[in-house]
């Protein structure tokens, strides 16, 4: 019987998650083998700040994972966040070489080359995904492959994702000390919708929301593809501490209070409608100290802030309102009570919350939103075995340069 295994490594802020998935011939999904976390340590809104103290970290999450599964050696697709991810368009116009005008392979290559060449602001910074969105033929319509097409010019449109090179670079430090061989190094948005959305729902318009810890990032999807991502530097953590600062307290009983009590939205209100039919005049303590009323409202200024700048990015590329599967929310801060009506109303927008499904094996292990971009990375990591995908940065010259030293 043939089985495939591959292993995802979250990288973030709050925590380092590992994932061991197996592919099984003739089953229809993958098993859940373990799952490995710790503490993370080193990091900074998704950045690599200590190396050694991240390294720590990795090793903890890695011999949990060899507790539960017996895997010792790692090779992982391991996803990267933050602020220092960033994203271009750009194209790319080449003559087609064949004397008969006949498109080739090559002729694509080439044409890609040349939408590179376009990028601007590359300074310190590192592609990790090459991502071709459409080409033409003589400036005709757009297509997505046009091998054998015939024509003159090629012109090529490419997303390119980077990230701060420094913090890959650390990043890959930690992780060799880790003694964690790296398949390859994905951007986390890209891991998070692989688990959030559908193939529909990336056909017809939508968006992977990632409320993390340090930072919320999003990706849209249009037609298959990704349209636009972005990185906000905002996140759950400050919301921890609005709440230590409004109700005067440490921030482990404000991250208590918020897990625990935490609620927005319709919830909230309805909490609050529940609360006054059963105590006239009286406002509802939590742990008789705090006032849950108020613990809302300051969790939904936060969320207010936040989703502003998501709006602020989709009036940007003009898909404000407009995604017709909407907004599908993952990591941490999907778990907030009532975030998918606030995600609704502050959006106008459809919006659900998606934790790693269609999985057998130890399921119950990663079955919270918080666990999507693991498991995506690792199923990223599946998928490139069974049909290379152009998600895939394979053919990035900085990972060939970087297996040169790795063990």
């Amino acid at each position: 019987m043939r089985k495939k295994t591959a292993i995802g490594i979250d990288l973030g802020t709050d925590s380092i998650k590992i994932v061991a998935l197996e592919s099984v011939a003739g089953e229809a999904v993958p098993r859940v083998l373990g799952a490995g976390v710790a503490p993370s340590r080193g990091m900074r809104k998704g950045a690599v700040i200590e190396p050694e103290e991240l390294a720590l970290a990795i090793r903890e999450a890695k011999d949990a994972l060899e507790k539960s599964t017996g895997i010792k050696n790692v090779r992982a697709n391991v996803a990267l966040g933050g602020a220092g991810l960033s994203f271009q368009k750009t194209k790319g116009l080449v003559a087609v070489s064949r004397a008969d005008g006949e498109i080739t392979r090559e002729d694509i290559k080439r044409a890609g080359i040349a939408s590179e060449m376009a990028l601007s602001r590359l300074q310190n910074k590192e592609i990790i995904h090459r991502i071709p969105l459409a080409y033409k033929v003589d400036g005709e319509e757009p297509v997505n492959d046009p091998t054998g097409l015939t024509g003159n010019k090629l012109e090529a449109e490419t997303l390119f994702i980077t990230v701060f090179s420094p913090n890959i670079k650390n990043a890959i430090t930690a992780l060799e000390e880790a003694s964690v061989e790296i398949e390859e190094i994905i951007a986390s948005p890209l891991a998070a919708a692989s688990v959030a959305l559908g193939r529909r729902e990336k056909e017809i318009g939508a968006m992977a929301l990632d409320l993390g810890a340090s930072t919320t990032s999003l990706i849209l999807f249009e037609y298959g593809l990704p349209y636009s991502l972005d990185i906000l530097p905002f996140g759950f953590q400050n919301i921890t501490q609005d709440i230590a600062v409004g109700l005067k307290i440490d921030l482990d009983e404000s991250e208590k209070l918020k897990i625990n009590y935490g609620a927005v939205g319709s919830e909230a209100e309805n909490f609050s409608k529940k609360t006054s039919k059963n105590s006239v005049g009286v406002e509802d303590f939590v742990y008789g100290h705090y006032s849950r009323k108020k613990l809302s409202e300051i969790i939904e200024a936060r969320l207010s802030d936040i989703f502003e700048l998501v709006e602020k990015h989709l009036k940007k590329v003009e898909r404000a309102r407009l995604l017709a599967a909407g907004a599908v929310i993952v990591g941490g801060g999907a778990n907030l009570l009532g975030i998918e009506s606030f995600t609704k109303d502050a959006l106008d927008l459809p919006a659900r919350v998606a934790e790693p499904e269609n999985l057998g094996g130890f399921k119950d292990k990663i079955k919270n939103p918080a666990w999507s971009v693991a498991v995506g990375a690792a199923l990223m990591a599946l998928e490139k075995e069974a049909s290379p995908s152009i998600f895939h940065p394979s053919s990035n010259p900085f990972m060939r340069w970087l297996r040169a030293f790795l063990p």
